[in-house]
């Protein structure tokens, strides 16, 4: 029989693994640079098992995305499915309510966006029309194209015609003013959908760390 005591034992052993442990490490640094910075807010978020599984679900769920391109190149609808994932688990552990709906859960959780990186999606996701002018979206209307590309990828509808900028090719197109991709995406009501074309200067590795920060700032309250 184990006793109380050799379960704390366990439990010491598993929180210093992981304040030392690297992939947790390599998830925090582009948000805090030094070890001794990612060390203390990992620190911080063992005193509570709420912030604890939060930190923990948002590494797991970045990692998945990741590694979605070793599945099928390409194709960032099927990564997408785990970053709305991941934004729909942290609001919900964070709110304590499991039948907050998926799209309420995804906007709680980007409540918590920065002003630049609110500023850079709305900047770099833009509304095509035909015409020299191109139209910002409201940020509501980007969330529900991305939960829209999230849900035809789960149910196996539509996972290969949204797409996101390669950033090998946005670096080496960076002395174009206005060098992008056009992709397209779903608006309106769910009986009445309408194909919205839509020009995107996004890679997925900067909307992935749009959602890591996110997923940081949703944390950092309860610490």
């Amino acid at each position: 029989m184990i006793r109380k005591s050799d379960w704390e034992n366990i439990d010491k052993g598993v929180r210093q693994g992981l304040l030392k442990d690297p992939d947790l490490h390599d998830f925090l640094e582009p948000v805090f640079p030094t070890f001794e910075l990612r060390e203390t807010f990992i620190a911080r978020c063992l005193r509570k098992i709420s912030t604890r599984r939060m930190l923990l679900r948002a590494q797991w769920y970045i990692e998945i995305a990741d590694d979605q391109e070793k599945v099928r190149q390409s194709r960032p609808a099927l990564r997408l499915i785990f970053l709305m994932s991941l934004a729909e688990a942290i609001a919900k552990k964070k709110h304590g309510n499991t039948h907050l709906r998926p799209f309420d859960a995804i906007t709680e959780f980007f409540k918590f966006i920065s002003v630049k990186d609110k500023n850079k999606l709305t900047s770099t996701f833009t509304r095509c029309l035909l015409g020299p002018n191109h139209h910002s979206l409201r940020f509501s209307s980007i969330l529900r194209i991305l939960y829209d590309v999230r849900n035809r990828a789960v149910h196996g509808e539509d996972y290969f015609s949204f797409s996101l900028m390669n950033q090998k090719r946005k670096e080496e197109h960076t002395h174009y003013a206005s060098f992008s991709l056009i992709s397209s995406g779903y608006l309106g009501p769910s009986k009445r959908k309408r194909r919205v074309s839509l020009d995107i200067r996004l890679t997925y590795e900067e909307l992935r760390d749009i959602f890591r920060r996110t997923a940081i700032a949703n944390i950092e309250p309860l610490l």
